[in-house]
């Protein structure tokens, strides 16, 4: 399973959920208030008096933390990661009295590692400490820190975290009138769940943005958005949603002459998807559509997916003639495109159609004309050779 997936899937589900679980001899000590530890941490200054820590202090407190942070970043390198996660832990805790800004670089620095490593406990904890602080966050006064602080769950992997807060922030800036930051959000929002395998999600995103174009007449907005919808319907197995949507932009393709080239490519994307619903009559259609299209527009290598696709389709129904004449197509194509290996494969799929007929000379006739191929590019001709051989023998 890629690393992603596995932290998406245990951390970004439910980090508050799964930051609980964790022992509190882990949680309350890194959650609480450094300035009230009995003692203080020896990097701490210790006042006579109560009071804040004046500026100073708090910039030999920093310089300290850099050190420190230097210090993980050697062990970790050097193998040591347990030592370097405890001394991440102290310094990160104390990051927090120079400011949230301070603190979120540092676990942003330290997530990256944590990930690569995956400390999940780790991650849960900061992702704790994260809920704390979007706690205190209201907009619309702090929508640059909550920003900020999505970007961050998002390296720790809680991603449904982030995800929340584009959506507020998206829902926001809406109601403010804020258009272009609001497609800004849907877009970092869509992308995020798309990035981390959420597809129906990413989909419905998608889908905000798409409607959002079409009452702002953006045509080419409104493409790329249906693109981006349909590709995650389509990850999300959603293959009679993702035709739909499809079928939308052909119908956007077909209205401007420049996009026409565009066409050839859905359509075959169509044909596969029908075929992942078991419509294989009209998959076969969209195949045949696509692969003329292609032809029509010199789409060679379109022309050559496409026709392949649906010779594969044509197999599995035993409908060998039809394969047949498609791979004689595919030789008109191949030759067109000046491509010796395809026209090479058209005459090894030939030969077996022939057999697979009955008609042992034409596959005899194919086969030898892929050896010629074959010994022109220098491969496959031992292959060929022995085709030929078999099929010789048996006629005599």
């Amino acid at each position: 399973m890629p690393l992603a997936l596995a932290i998406a899937l245990t951390l970004g589900t439910a980090p508050r959920a799964l930051g609980q679980a964790l022992p509190p001899s882990v949680r309350f000590p890194f959650l609480a208030d450094p300035l009230q530890d009995n003692p203080l941490d020896p990097l701490l200054p210790r006042p006579i008096v109560s009071r804040p820590l004046s500026p100073l202090e708090l910039y030999a407190v920093e310089q300290d933390l850099d050190r420190l942070a230097l210090e993980a970043e050697a062990l970790a390198e050097a193998g040591n990661l347990d030592v370097a996660r405890d001394i991440w832990r102290r310094e990160i805790r104390l990051r927090r009295l120079l400011g949230v800004e301070r603190e979120l670089a540092a676990i942003d620095r330290v997530g990256e590692w944590l990930r690569d490593s995956t400390a999940t406990q780790d991650l849960q904890l900061y992702a704790l400490r994260l809920d704390e602080i979007r706690a205190d966050l209201v907009l619309p006064q702090d929508r640059e820190l909550l920003e900020r602080l999505a970007d961050t769950y998002v390296v720790l992997g809680a991603i449904d975290a982030a995800a929340d807060i584009r959506r507020e922030l998206a829902d926001a800036t809406r109601l403010a009138g804020g258009e272009a930051d609001y497609r800004r959000q849907l877009e970092i929002l869509a992308a995020l769940r798309a990035d981390w395998f959420y597809f129906p999600e990413a989909a419905e995103a998608y889908g905000e943005l798409v409607t959002l174009n079409q009452v702002e007449l953006n045509p080419d907005d409104e493409r790329r958005y249906l693109i981006l919808q349909a590709e995650n319907l389509e990850q999300a197995q959603d293959f009679a949603g993702a035709i739909a949507l499809q079928q939308r932009l052909l119908v956007l393709y077909q209205s401007d002459e420049n996009l026409w080239p565009q066409i050839a490519p859905l359509q075959q994307r169509v044909a596969q998807n029908y075929l992942a619903l078991g419509d294989v009559a009209t998959a076969a259609r969209q195949y045949q559509v696509a692969y003329t299209n292609a032809i029509d527009l010199d789409q060679l290598e379109v022309a050559t997916n496409a026709i392949n696709d649906l010779a594969d389709v044509y197999k599995g129904l035993g409908r060998w003639a039809d394969v047949g004449y498609l791979y004689e197509q595919l030789l008109v194509v191949a030759q067109q495109s000046n491509s010796a290996f395809t026209m090479m494969v058209a005459y090894d799929e030939l030969g077996q159609v022939h057999e697979q007929l009955g008609t042992t000379s034409s596959a005899l006739a194919a086969y030898r004309e892929g050896l010629v191929l074959a010994r022109v590019l220098g491969t496959r001709q031992a292959y060929f050779e022995a085709q030929i051989a078999r099929l010789t023998e048996g006629a005599t």
